[in-house]
This record gives structure tokens, sequence and C-alpha cells, in this order.
């Protein structure tokens, strides 16, 4: 059998869900809330921190409980993107992903247990959602093991380059 807290959260991530709480939205106070479940107001903080853990609910100190927006979630399958959830009013999903030469450096160096100078290929990605940042991530692959660098489009709406213009075709 669920807990009392488990069973809030249920009902309000199905809120937030079915759209009936929007993205902005301000909970009722957890007073009200508390009374509203005929649970104890540390009862209901335990749920809302289940939420705000999940990244649906932001605590804003002295103003409230507010839904936020959802995280878009992306798995890679077999080299192509697919939402785990359609989520229909997103802008779409820009990434871009270049590949720089580097030499390996300091605590880089140190967790690649690599040598001081050695050459590496940074690969960074960069992801935007509509006009906003959405995800960065930098890769380090030793200069043997990735692959050579060339400007190709890549499945799901990015683009891949070495960092130099494409040649002229």
């Amino acid at each position: 059998m669920p807990s009392r807290r488990d069973t809030i959260a249920d009902d309000l991530r199905d809120r937030i869900a079915s759209g009936r709480l929007k993205p902005g939205d301000r909970l009722p106070s957890e007073a009200h809330l508390a009374a509203q479940y005929r649970v104890s107001t540390s009862t209901l903080r335990n749920a809302l921190a289940v939420l705000q853990a999940e990244g649906l609910v932001e605590k804003v100190h002295g103003k409230g409980n507010f839904v936020l927006r959802p995280v878009r979630r992306i798995t890679y399958v077999g080299g192509t993107r697919t939402p785990d959830t359609p989520v229909m009013d997103l802008a779409p999903l820009n990434v871009t992903v270049r590949t720089t030469r580097v030499r390996a450096r300091g605590l880089l160096a140190a967790l690649l247990k690599m040598p001081t100078g050695s050459p590496l290929t940074e690969i960074l990605c960069l992801g935007h959602e509509g006009e906003r940042p959405h995800s960065l991530a930098r890769i380090y692959v030793p200069c043997d093991l990735a692959p050579a660098a060339r400007a190709t489009p890549v499945r799901g709406g990015a683009e891949a380059t070495d960092g130099t213009p494409p040649a002229a075709g």
C-alpha cells in the first residue's frame, strides 16, 4: 500500500501531467493542501519534496511552491533521438556538435590516466531549445580512438563540425 506522501505526490504529478496545473502556476498554500489531503503539514512537505526532486515543483522561500516547466528527456536508440514522452508545446531541440584537437593537461590528463600533452579530441555538444540554452557536454577522447573529424549532419536536428567551415560543394 502506497504511503500518504506517495499518494499525494502521485495526485499532484497527475494534475501537472494533465495540464490542470501548468508551468508557472503557484500551488495552494501548504496549509491548504494539507487540509485538502487531510494530512499533517510535514507529510505534505514530504510529498512536495518528492516532486521537487523530480524537477516538477520549485519551492520559493516566502512565496510558495510553483510548477516548473517540464524537463525534456531525450533517449538515443540506434543513433536516433526519440523523446521519452512526447510534449507538443516545446520548441524544437537543436544540437550542435563541434570537435577540436586539444592536449591533455592537469586534472584532465590525470582523470584519463594519460601523460600531460597527449593529443585529445574534445567533442562539444551544445543544445538549444528554440533560443534558450538546453544542455552542454564536453567529451574528451584520445585522438587514436576518435573518428575522423568532418562536417556532417547528425540525425535528430543536430549538426557536427570540426570547428572549420565545410568545404564548398
